[in-house]
């Protein structure tokens, strides 16, 4: 475990440009070459009720495999990194390159997955367990790749009833697909169980995102391609009578303004049960779109409609949402895009907000894909005061990327 001071804080960007309506703040700064963690791909933040943030960097450590950092106020107005974990070599059995995000259980554990290492070079589920006297010890509590099992675990996990870990895996399954897979814990250990094999016929293939777990127990994801043609779908898996039963909750078409392509778009929904996301290409100009599922509450059934699609390469506009969208206050959306923006290169945090009918995008922040961060490429935190909170892949003082602040 190693202790850094962030040495230059509170460097708030302005911007003058109208189309700019927030402010971003660098919280900190990765430097791989101070053994610092760098690349946080498509991991978003966790906090916990101290304000202090997790997440893991898919690349840097000591051993280039990637880390499992805190950061926490420090006092003096910025923030304090402690790495609590470094991983291990290639070839130690631990896992490699921690894409997804974290979760906690209620003992103050933190559980993660990485997309390679663990006993088959597939990934691996891990537990990280803080110590009484400091520190953190870690655990590979299971490592994918065995026959049929899934492997590239490249999202987190979502905890459910008696602390079962629900999440997917992007590639391996019975089809080669990837999988949705629940690890349950008794006196012997961790049992994994795979729930649903993708790549069948009409259904959908390569989930990078984790699930959605609702107050019923069903699952909710998206996958990357395939569906009933080929673009991407959202699925919902139902347990009944000990079995899980999958259903498209809709297939993206690329056609006629529809969107293409989801990656790490983690759900949410609203009261009423409607679904909410992205997709990083299709529709007007094929550079993105967000889209609403929405629930009749008579025919059980979705709809799709597309809330806003995002505009043409250099209009200023951003483009490739990779990650998904939180909300705010009435039904507001934040989230990010991993190019465009006033720097083709940069990536925009942006916000949609509903009048009557229709939704109007404004832009939060333009990266301008150097000290202030580039490609911001996964979902945001949003806290109780309404700033959000999220990693850019690049940029920072040392390229090795940074984490941010939005204040809109």
């Amino acid at each position: 475990m190693r202790n850094k001071s962030l040495a230059i804080f509170g460097a708030i960007v302005f911007y003058a440009a109208v189309a700019w309506a927030g402010t971003e703040t660098a919280l900190w700064n990765f430097s791989n070459s101070n053994g610092d963690g760098s690349t946080p791909w498509s991991n978003f933040l966790i906090s916990d009720s101290k304000g202090n943030f997790y997440g893991a960097t898919g690349q840097g450590g000591t051993n280039s495999s990637g880390m499992v950092f805190e950061l926490s106020p420090n006092g003096r107005g910025g923030y304090s990194e402690t790495i609590l974990y470094d991983f291990k070599a290639s070839g130690s059995g631990d896992g490699s390159a921690p894409y997804g995000s974290l979760v906690f259980d209620g003992s103050g554990n933190l559980f993660g997955t990485t997309s390679g290492g663990g006993a088959n070079s597939a990934g691996t589920v891990y537990k990280l367990s803080p110590k009484s006297g400091g520190g953190w010890t870690e655990k590979v509590i299971y490592s994918f790749g065995a026959s049929g099992d899934g492997s590239f675990a490249a999202a987190g996990l979502t905890m459910g009833k008696n602390g079962a870990l629900y999440g997917t895996t992007s590639f391996g399954g019975a089809i080669g697909a990837g999988t949705v897979f629940r690890l349950t814990k008794s006196k012997k250990g961790w049992t994994e169980k795979v729930l649903h094999s993708f790549g069948g016929s009409g259904d959908g293939s390569y989930p990078y995102a984790g699930v959605m777990l609702d107050a019923l127990g069903n699952l909710y994801g998206t996958t990357s391609i395939g569906g009933a043609v080929g673009y991407g779908s959202v699925y919902r898996l139902k347990l009944t009578k000990n079995t899980w039963t999958e259903t498209l909750l809709y297939s993206f078409t690329d056609q006629n303004g529809d969107g293409s392509g989801m990656y790490y778009v983690n759900l949410i929904s609203d009261a009423a049960g409607n679904l909410y996301g992205a997709t990083a290409f299709g529709g007007t100009n094929n550079n993105g779109t967000v889209w609403e599922l929405v629930y009749s509450q008579t025919k059980k059934t979705y709809s799709r409609k597309i809330l806003y699609s995002f505009g043409a390469a250099g209009s200023g506009d951003g483009n490739y949402p990779y990650g998904g969208v939180v909300m705010g206050k009435a039904g507001t959306l934040y989230g990010t895009t991993e190019v465009g923006g006033s720097n083709p290169n940069g990536g925009t945090v942006y916000e949609l907000k509903k009048s009557g009918k229709t939704w109007t995008e404004t832009i939060l922040h333009n990266f301008t894909a150097g000290s202030d961060g580039q490609d911001p490429s996964a979902n945001l935190l949003r806290d109780s005061a309404g700033h959000l909170y999220g990693m850019a892949q690049f940029g920072g003082t040392s390229n090795d990327g940074m984490v941010y602040e939005v204040t809109p």
